[in-house]
């Protein structure tokens, strides 16, 4: 209601400004035929004009609001990368041995987002510490429960996957710690470790490269921690 009537002083106080304008050039030329001839033809104007400018301000309004959104996206994604998602993300690929050492450089962006989006990802679960991993999820269940509960990151697709698959882990996890009768269903844990390190890859390629575009200085302090990379054993 008060927005309302904000609104109706501000048009009364624009229409009244128009309207002494309007009596000002009757006075100064005296020709009140052309001048509303010329008023008349203006306002024939005004829905024109107002598409125009409504259309190319919604734009700009739109841009700007979109990239504000994305940057507090990715602030929150760039926390979970230092929280945990690189410790978990080096947890998973320490038991794929074909991507271990697959980035090296970080020389082109390109091809590092080539290697993780067709990479065959498996791991050998005898190489996964099931209790490091209930530890690292479960540590940080309040964190990831904050994240998913913050609404605007129903926006990001990828990273809400992410969490989800991370947060079905945890349970399926704890449900198995928990399970009184010992059984593990080690196919069903494989897929549930499977999707969870696919998805945090391939979000983690993809804040890297927001960082290279938008904030090259913290791109370069996020490629110092390579969870790619391993120190090389020479097999006899």
């Amino acid at each position: 209601m008060k927005n309302l009537k904000h609104y109706f002083i501000i048009a009364s106080i624009l229409m009244f400004l128009s309207a002494i304008m309007f009596f000002i050039h009757y006075l100064v030329f005296g020709q009140a035929l052309n001048t509303a001839y010329y008023s008349l033809m203006n306002l024939c104007f005004i829905p024109l004009n107002s598409l125009v400018v409504t259309i190319i301000l919604e734009k700009l309004i739109d841009s700007k609001a979109k990239k504000q959104r994305m940057d507090k996206l990715n602030m929150l994604v760039g926390i979970f990368f230092t929280e945990v998602g690189c410790k978990l993300m080096r947890l998973m690929i320490s038991a794929d041995k074909e991507a271990k050492n697959a980035i090296k450089s970080f020389s082109d962006l390109d091809k590092i987002k080539t290697i993780v989006l067709h990479h065959d990802y498996k791991i050998d679960m005898n190489c996964i510490d099931l209790d490091i991993l209930e530890k690292l999820l479960v540590g940080n269940s309040n964190f990831f429960i904050n994240l998913i509960s913050n609404e605007s990151l129903h926006q990001h697709e990828i990273f809400t996957d992410l969490l989800m698959s991370i947060v079905h882990l945890k349970d399926e996890i704890v449900f198995i710690k928990n399970d009184s009768n010992g059984e593990i269903n080690i196919s069903h844990l494989e897929n549930d470790i499977l999707r969870t390190y696919k998805n945090i890859a391939i979000q983690w390629v993809y804040y890297l490269e927001y960082l290279n575009k938008s904030y090259p200085f913290l791109y370069n302090n996020a490629i110092r921690i390579n969870p790619f990379k391993f120190e090389e054993t020479i097999e006899i």
